[in-house]
């Protein structure tokens, strides 16, 4: 398999959530995260999946629960801070990933139909 850049491998990270079915609960949310940015990650980044390599190796890795919060006024939504993107989980399953400048990189609404804010 070929190498890409990272602006290449988030984006198509984001494009097999998105086509992914829908989970429907936190814990089925972090799952599809976790397996669907490995699975690029294994075919596209070139680094062996090493987390204790993760600020120095160039390899995404996924939501940590040391970085979880819960969001104010929303306690069905925990968010996940990551270097450059906070991604919010529904207790619905559904997933919101936002750039850390406000921009909306990828909403999925979880198996119920509803949205992380809904």
């Amino acid at each position: 398999m070929p190498t890409l850049p990272r602006a290449l491998r988030f984006l198509e990270f984001l494009d097999r959530l998105a086509k992914a079915t829908p989970a429907s609960s936190h814990a089925e949310a972090r799952d599809l995260l976790e397996r669907t940015l490995n699975q690029v990650e294994d075919e596209y980044s070139g680094v062996p999946f090493d987390p204790n390599n993760w600020a120095s190796d160039g390899r995404f890795y996924p939501p940590q629960d040391d970085k979880a919060s819960e969001v104010e006024r929303y306690p069905n939504v925990i968010v996940y801070r990551s270097k450059r993107h906070d991604t919010f989980i529904g207790q619905n399953g559904a997933i919101e990933i936002r750039g850390v400048d406000g921009t909306v990189e990828l909403t999925k609404s979880g198996a119920d139909g509803n949205g992380v804010w809904s």
